[in-house]
């Protein structure tokens, strides 16, 4: 049995459950069970197994420090918003923003402190520059997409300190113990320059934001004479319905959000419409504002971590570029997280936020994690019972032999794509996909770091465009635009980039052949 077809059934059983009922955990529970009992064939032998695979993997010592990573990752942002440091930061700005090309600057250059996770970035940084942008009558499509394309394509190729990291670190880390690969974060480095769709996406931003946008803007004030506090200028037809102000989420739009890394702002609806509240929201609106709240902790990460990380890869006669790929990213990462949070729990103390407020925002932002916690186990634990069932001999025999090699990269981006979108979620496409690029490339099809970026790239995409993704929905939500429209907006601008994706993976599968 061991490489035959029953190794690609678990798979067969999560892609439609998951793009059916759009819960990726679903799909991946039933995948394992199903995996498990193809294994031992007995009526408690494979609940037996399922348990004992995902409690092997939990107890790894580097996967448990992942998982505390994003735990305390949670309880850190959740620390930063119940204390005003958001709050704060966002008036701040706003008073020292006097020009639409001085607004579009900021909010590129806001991603260097704000790109920990996507939503994060995008319910830090939309409130001020909407606000901003509407004084100077700019296109809401406009300001967010430029939010947007800083978001999730900028975290997805950010070397540390974020959510993505540790995720996408852990993926690397059971797909490099599963084929005996080297350092599970010197693998997911190799894999950042082969994410081509982020690089494209932030490239098309770059463009779009500083030569089409602002020209347009200052071309159009000129032609019409209008100053800031004047009629709208916008060079872009406006969304469908928003003339009338109306803002209504399609069917199935608003769901829980799949890749749940942070699930800032939003109200999940019960079928009787009665709105559930944020209790880290409710606080943060009664915060004191204070932009110490914010810089403090943010500089404090970047420097423990950036620090940590060298230290860990430090040995006489290295550099400190091969300190840095040679390090413990994971155990990095947690020693300066540990610290920060601590430090910010005693900063808020000292400066007068209430203790319950500081365990709320500690406890209930490291609840909102727990999505992600149990997707990654679950990850671990399919990954190993596929492994086991002998998955990448079925691919390098099926798939690799029959299928000319250039081709195959191409293909998973593209269907990578398809099952993004779908889903609504780069955590979830990943999941699904990781495992099957791990298998392609030990059959041939390409390099580790280029099969499993080609993933990366293609959670990306539907992690940006998808109109169930809860990046759409946030944005949208803040920015008040129908659903539908902003993510057709965002579609269209990324084809060109997808396809340059596709022809990239191509040219790659022909120079090594």
């Amino acid at each position: 049995m061991h490489g035959s077809f029953a190794s690609i059934v678990p798979f067969i059983v999560i892609i439609p459950v998951a793009l059916l009922t759009k819960q990726v955990i679903l799909g991946l529970a039933l995948g394992l069970f199903v995996g498990c009992y193809i294994e031992h064939p007995r009526p408690l032998a494979g609940l037996e197994s399922a348990i004992a695979y995902i409690g092997r993997e939990l107890g790894l010592s580097g996967n448990m420090s992942l998982i505390l990573f994003l735990y305390l990752f949670g309880s850190f942002v959740g620390l930063l918003r119940v204390s005003g440091g958001v709050k704060g930061f966002s008036r701040w700005m706003e008073a020292r923003i006097h020009s639409p090309r001085g607004a579009f600057v900021f909010t590129w250059l806001s991603s260097l402190f704000t790109c920990m996770a996507p939503d994060f970035r995008i319910l830090t940084v939309a409130p001020i520059v909407s606000r901003v942008f509407e004084r100077f009558r700019i296109a809401k499509e406009q300001v967010a997409f430029t939010i947007d394309v800083t978001a999730t394509p900028l975290c997805a190729v950010v070397p540390i300190g974020t959510a993505f990291v540790a995720y996408m670190v852990g993926l690397m880390h059971t797909s490099a113990h599963h084929t005996a690969a080297a350092s599970p974060y010197a693998l997911f480095l190799a894999t950042i320059p082969y994410n081509f769709f982020a690089w494209a996406m932030l490239l098309m931003g770059a463009f779009l934001t500083f030569f089409r946008f602002s020209t347009q803007v200052r071309t159009s004030t000129r032609m019409t004479g209008a100053m800031p506090d004047g009629g709208e200028v916008s060079p872009f037809p406006r969304l469908a319905h928003e003339h009338r102000g109306v803002f209504g989420l399609e069917a199935g739009a608003m769901a829980f959000p799949q890749d749940a890394a942070v699930q800032r702002g939003m109200r999940r609806r019960e079928a009787a419409e009665e709105e559930v509240p944020d209790p880290v929201e409710a606080l943060a609106k009664r915060a004191h504002p204070s932009v110490m709240n914010l810089v403090f902790p943010l500089a404090l990460l970047l420097a423990s971590t950036l620090a940590f990380t060298v230290l860990s890869g430090y040995a006489p006669g290295r550099t400190l570029v091969q300190a840095f790929v040679q390090s413990n990213a994971a155990k990095a990462m947690l020693e300066a997280l540990v610290l920060t949070v601590v430090a910010m729990a005693v900063l808020y103390a000292v400066r007068g936020t209430p203790l319950h407020r500081i365990m709320v925002g500690f406890l209930q932002g490291g609840n909102e994690m727990m999505p992600v916690i149990v997707l990654l186990a679950l990850i671990w634990a399919v990954s190993a019972v596929a492994a086991d069932l002998g998955f990448a001999q079925f691919c390098q025999r099926e798939i690799v032999q029959y299928v000319p090699r250039s081709l195959i990269i191409p293909a998973l981006f593209i269907v990578g794509c398809l099952i993004s979108y779908v889903l609504g979620s780069s955590f979830g496409t990943w999941a699904i996909l990781m495992p099957l690029a791990f298998s392609l490339a030990q059959g041939g099809a390409g390099s580790l770091a280029i099969a499993a970026g080609a993933v990366f790239a293609s959670g990306t995409f539907g992690g940006f465009v998808s109109p169930l993704s809860d990046n759409t929905v946030a944005m949208a939500t803040v920015m008040k635009v129908p659903v539908m429209d902003y993510a057709n907006y965002k579609l269209k601008t990324a084809l060109i980039p997808v396809a340059a994706c596709v022809i990239g993976y191509f040219l790659l599968g022909e120079i090594a052949r």
